[in-house]
């Protein structure tokens, strides 16, 4: 019996369980759509129903329900065919669960699925691990995307201890997709109450759940788990009616107002407006560049640099304004009509049909026929015709806008995901600019490190080779110290124009412009062409003044200010600690760092002033060396030559690291390195008056001054504390070259080829590495001395310790025996604190551990690229650019440089692995889909396609794409390249190393025997370099090979190939019948090669339109051609010539396009436009106007479905 006023759906399950039913109030009858009922034969019973966003209070967001029953896993519903129970049950239901949010799911819904999912997941984090989420966005510069609501979110409790496989299946799905289980978070159950009683009491769970998105959840105010109901009449009065609790979710939605809202599904991207800082010097005399050509001229007789910086950035602003407000039609050019200025995609075609619309409107009214059927049927047909028109040519446009965007951000995924994200980014929660400016106040300005700066004089001293000198003993050095000084007299000279050029183009495109609000494109876009040369016209005022700066020390007010933003790092959004703060300054202020940065880059790596384990911020160094380095130590010491020694790896993390710099022995550390004079002036003036200004959603507080730290978000900021970390780095080569080894244990330490590795760093990550725990307390100890000295803290609790070694019981016997201890300073104590030992540890986004190989980074890696795809996916359909000619791009942008992050490293292990597997069979296309990366790229492909299901090679083939392997393959043969080049350095005696257990080891089975391998197995047997050799000569010969790489990749490409080139797909596809068939070689290959060809640049195709010709190409309509239903291929006739009375053809893509005669009128359309009548199939799929192709193509799919009822 249906509750009064409401409407009933249901799905039913078995005769004896199951069955899913839910009722709606009849108020949301109009605004409630039934989307569709999934049965127990493809995974659970399900029905998805939307609520119109506009019946909804949540702006303008409809409302996504699932409600569900997943029957017990070990359930006969999930037996197959002949009654054997499945073992992929989790996969089946969960897949089908993925399938089904992907087939529905819009991109302005909110989902909320409930019911019944005998999933138990007790206190499983359903939330991604957002601390190696921002690693891994930080090491490889790629944003995984995400919500940000789903930051912060409360922790989830559960009465229910137990999880099973269904529940795993749960979490995973939510991790993945970003969604949040509300048991046990929203009051009224925030213990995660039973949901679940047996009916003889043997057990109780919680299986009844409610899952949801981010922004749901903040809605939800109220979840109660109720009572089971008592029977009150029939035969079992007395009894429970169910083992299952009611379980009631209240949601604040409302009810909406008025039926028409904003569009909240789709967003703009604004035009490129960099583009017009052009115009504002294209005028040889132009007006801003007169003014501060007369502004620069007076720098130093009259006026001071801040008296410049301000006419400078004055002007500039005021031609900015001027130029984009008469660019709008403001200001005294008026606005008249539509144009191109304010409707960039419009065209001549739009402006016809508009025409033509308002001249039959005018008709009417003069000729009395408002009234007329004929002629308001005509006006219809015409306002029908413009609305699609300037719909196409808006879709049009913003593709081909967004291709732009994509080039404009090559190389800066951060700023693409930015454009994608649009105004749809989250911004800061904490919007008190007030509170903001008294935390950040509190950190540079309260609780100061202590330092010694003695002991600081005497570290600095010992690594001179001055180990007892008393004062500044390390100024009296000799050697080194004195070549660096010697040296450093380059980076005293006057600027050069050159320089000015460079830092000109290193500013980036759509950044802030600071406090000044002067973007760098108003200086990079100030150019002009003399004879062919494009020359900065600015640049010959900027060189002035910036030398002005430099030689007097006449410092601009300006640059003293910078704008202060809060970055979150990781953790719950409301806590400000979990925030950093990136100081942006004006563009000039930053043109200047720039130009310092630059010399002091350059002169570091000349001299060799840093440190050869620093592999952060440098030229021609990034995570994958350190990463490399790092598996080397690990693999050797895990089962390679030295592996009957353990290997301890400490990572140590400093607390506040850059804002805790004391800059005093900042300075002093430069000077020692060997910088003085005018340089070290002009980086002291850059820190003589720091000041901030936080600013938060365009609200910009108070000044306040910081007396610590280096600036976050400036250019030389990086390099500075490069420079002053490496001094821990210093001391320790400094102590074991002066004191006896009895005191050190150097020769206690790990090596690669020879040389000794105590330790690597990448920026303010440190990790050390010794074979002994005495030699680790060792070089506990000169950190925590290096520390005192420096004024640097330890976070202990976030530090991280490991051994590695082949056997198990040996590891466990460190870690239980030999604790290790650091002393913190809690306020004014010292608390001794035991750095912990784990099992696994993450470095630079990457996780790693002594059980598992390297290789086993890459499930973490493909969790966080699933989750960046979807994110992808949904961005793109809200603003409607799911098309291949962009999709592709972004997939190559976003996701692949996800998955392939460290790749350089891992990836050798993958590749060796499917070519072994194919040496025999030489199926490398078919073995690589194995790979659950390549799986996720197809899946990509398949929702570009419009597909479900397809043939994978044509798939492929279509969008020009190739798995993964060759992507991967290609980058790790660059690596190898990269350090063949880098000659006296760590990373090539790393890979000497490699080589060299490759060739002596025969059991060794790390990544340079991997990469020799899978080098031999491409025909280049580097192994055979000198083989006549001893192993030192051909070690040194192998680490000097450059590799083809582009050969090399093209050979193994042509690999995953080479099913294409097999003979029977040059037969007629109508009669495919090969001899000798070769296994995933079929017909439609066959079909697709001759027929379809190779795919031609489209231009811009409709969504509709665009996937009915891409499954047409793929051989997936649902044709009688591809109806395998036991029937005999030549029975397979077309429908269509029946309905014409024609004799019965085999129905196949050839047949619907060019020969079946219910088509004639439609396949004109392709005859006028200039294909020849005896054009041959691959000829018509090859036309030029591929738009009118995919017109006729979905009219002939149309007519089909209406005259015979199947859809194809």
């Amino acid at each position: 019996m249906l509750p009064s006023g409401t409407l009933l759906f249901t799905v039913d399950g078995t005769p004896n369980r199951g069955g899913v039913a839910v009722w709606v109030n009849r108020m949301l009858a109009r605004d409630v759509q039934l989307l569709g009922v999934s049965k127990v034969p493809k995974g659970m019973e399900s029905i998805w129903l939307r609520v119109k966003g506009h019946a909804l209070n949540m702006g303008g967001r409809s409302l996504l329900i699932a409600a569900c029953y997943a029957a017990p896993q070990g359930s006969v519903q999930y037996n197959d065919h002949a009654g054997r129970r499945r073992t992929d049950t989790v996969d089946r239901v969960f897949g089908r669960l993925r399938a089904l949010l992907r087939r529905y799911v819009r991109p302005c819904d909110e989902i909320l699925i409930l019911g019944d999912l005998n999933a138990r997941v007790a206190s499983l984090s359903d939330i991604p691990d957002l601390q190696a989420d921002a690693e891994l966005e930080a090491a490889a510069g790629v944003s995984i995307g995400g919500n940000g609501l789903i930051q912060g979110m409360p922790s989830r409790r559960s009465k229910d201890p137990s999880s099973n496989p269904f529940g795993q299946g749960l979490v995973e799905l939510c991790r993945e997709t970003e969604l949040i289980i509300m048991n046990g978070r929203v009051p009224g159950d925030m213990e995660g109450e039973f949901t679940f009683y047996h009916a003889h009491g043997l057990a109780c769970s919680m299986i009844d759940l409610f899952v949801c998105t981010p922004a749901l959840f903040s809605r939800a105010s109220h979840l109660q788990v109720l009572g089971i109901p008592i029977a009150i009449e029939g035969p079992k009065v007395g009894s429970r009616l169910s083992d299952h609790c009611p379980v009631s979710l209240t949601l604040d939605v409302g009810l909406g107002g008025t039926r028409r809202g904003g569009n909240t599904g789709s967003s703009r991207l604004g035009k490129r407006e960099w583009e017009r800082y052009t115009r504002l010097f294209e005028v040889e005399d132009a007006a801003v560049v007169q003014k501060i050509d007369e502004a620069v001229s007076q720098l130093g007789h009259g006026l001071n640099s801040t008296e410049v910086v301000t006419v400078i950035c004055r002007a500039l602003k005021k031609a900015i304004d001027a130029t984009f407000r008469l660019e709008r039609g403001q200001g005294s050019i008026p606005s008249a009509g539509r144009t191109d200025k304010d409707a960039p995609w419009w065209t001549h075609e739009c402006a016809e049909a508009r025409e033509a619309m308002f001249a039959q409107k005018a008709l009417m009214r003069a000729n009395g026929l408002l009234g007329d059927q004929d002629a308001r049927a005509e006006f219809s047909r015409l306002r029908t015709k413009y609305q699609r028109l300037r719909r196409e040519a808006k879709d049009k446009f913003r593709v081909m806008h967004f291709e732009g965007v994509i080039e404009e951000c090559r190389g800066d995924p951060r700023a693409l995901w930015g454009r994608l994200n649009g105004r749809f980014s989250q911004g800061c929660p904490i919007t008190d600019v007030n509170s903001w400016g008294a935390y950040f106040n509190a950190l540079f300005n309260g609780e100061v490190n202590a330092f010694n700066e003695v002991s600081a004089d005497t570290i600095l001293s010992t690594i001179n080779g001055v180990p007892h000198g008393r004062g500044r003993g390390w100024v009296r050095a000799t050697g080194d110290r004195v070549a660096r000084v010697t040296a450093a007299a380059a980076l005293n000279v006057p600027f050069t124009l050159a320089e000015v050029i460079a830092a000109l183009k290193s500013l980036r495109n759509n950044k802030s412009g600071g406090l000044d609000r002067v973007p760098a494109e108003c200086f990079k876009c100030a150019t002009r062409e003399v004879e062919g040369r494009r020359m900065f016209v600015l640049a010959p005022y900027l060189l002035k003044l910036l030398e002005h700066i430099r030689s007097t020390g006449d410092y601009p007010v300006q640059f003293e200010v910078s704008a202060l933003t809060p970055i979150h790092k990781k953790g719950d959004v409301m806590e400000k600690g979990n925030y950093r703060g990136l100081a942006v300054g004006g563009v000039l202020s930053k043109l200047y760092a720039f130009m310092l940065e630059h010399r002091l880059s350059r002169w570091g790596e000349l001299v060799g002033a840093r440190s050869p384990y620093q592999g952060g911020f440098r030229r021609k160094r990034g995570t994958c060396h350190n990463l490399f380095l790092l598996r080397h130590l690990t693999d050797k010491h895990k089962g390679g030559r030295d592996a009957v020694d353990p290997l301890f790896v400490c990572q140590i993390d400093f607390e506040k690291a850059f804002d805790k710099v004391p800059r005093d022995l900042l300075w002093l550390r430069l000077e020692e390195r060997g910088v003085h004079g005018a340089m070290l002036e002009a980086l002291k003036t850059c820190y003589n008056k720091v000041m901030m200004r936080v600013r938060v959603d365009g609200v910009t507080g108070d000044p306040f001054e910081s007396s610590q730290g280096v600036k976050q978000g400036c250019p030389l900021s990086p390099t500075l504390y490069g420079i002053f970390g490496e001094g821990f780095a210093d001391y320790v080569d400094a102590k074991d070259k002066w004191l006896p080894d009895a005191m050190r244990a150097k020769q206690q330490t790990p090596h690669a080829d020879g040389r000794r590795i105590p330790l690597e760093l990448y920026a303010d990550d440190l990790s050390l590495f010794a074979t002994t725990h005495r030699r680790l307390i060792v070089l506990l100890a000169d950190l925590r001395e290096w520390c005192e000295a420096f004024g640097m803290r330890v976070n202990v609790r976030k530090c991280e310790l490991m051994v590695f070694h082949p056997r198990a019981n040996i590891r466990e016997a460190f870690a239980a025996l030999c604790p290790v201890v650091w002393t913190s300073i809690e306020g004014n104590a010292r608390v001794p604190m035991v750095i912990p030992w784990v099992q696994r540890a993450r470095y630079l986004g990457l996780h790693f551990g002594p059980g598992t190989p390297f290789v086993s980074c890459t499930e973490e890696l493909l969790t966080s690229g699933r989750r960046a795809m979807f994110s992808l996916q949904r961005k793109l359909k809200r603003l409607g650019l799911l098309v291949p000619a962009v999709a592709v791009k972004c997939f190559d942008v976003q996701v692949r440089s996800i998955l392939s992050y460290g790749v350089q490293v891992w990836g050798p292990d993958v590749v060796l692995k499917l070519m072994t597997d194919c040496e025999n069979s030489a199926r490398y296309f078919d073995r690589s889909l194995r790979d659950p990366m390549v799986q996720l790229q197809r899946e990509f492909l398949r929702e570009i396609a419009g597909v479900k299901v397809s043939p994978d090679k044509l798939l492929f083939k279509e969008f020009n794409q190739r798995p993964l392997h060759v992507f991967w393959l290609e980058l790790f043969l660059r690596f190898w390249n990269d350090l063949v080049k880098q000659k006296d350095t760590v990373y090539h005696q790393t890979l000497r190393g490699e080589i060299r257990s490759a060739l002596s080891t025969e059991h060794y089975d790390g990544w340079g025997s991997k990469v020799l391998k899978i080098l031999k197995m491409l025909g280049t047997d580097l192994t055979a370099l000198g083989g006549e050799l001893d192993l030192n000569a051909r070690v040194e010969r192998i680490a000097g090979t450059e590799l083809n790489v582009s050969a090399l990749t093209k050979k193994f490409a042509d690999r995953m190939d080479a099913d294409w080139e097999d003979r029977s797909l040059e037969d007629d596809p109508r009669l495919f019948n090969p001899v000798d068939p070769v296994p995933g070689v079929g017909v439609k290959m066959c079909r697709y090669k001759n027929w379809m060809g190779d795919p031609v640049d489209r231009g811009y195709i409709t969504q509709r339109q665009h996937v009915n010709l891409m499954r047409f190409r793929l051989c997936v309509w649902g044709i009688e051609a591809n109806r395998p239903r036991g029937r005999q291929r030549v029975a397979r006739v077309c429908p269509m010539c029946a309905v014409q009375g024609s004799p019965g053809r085999v129905e196949d893509e050839k047949h619907i396009l060019i020969e079946c005669p219910a088509y004639d009128d439609l396949r004109d359309k392709i005859w006028e436009s200039g294909v020849p009548r005896d054009a041959d199939m691959i000829a018509v799929m090859g036309m030029e106007n591929q738009a009118l192709l995919a017109s006729v193509i979905t009219s002939m799919r149309s007519r089909r479905i209406a005259q015979t009822g199947f859809i194809i």
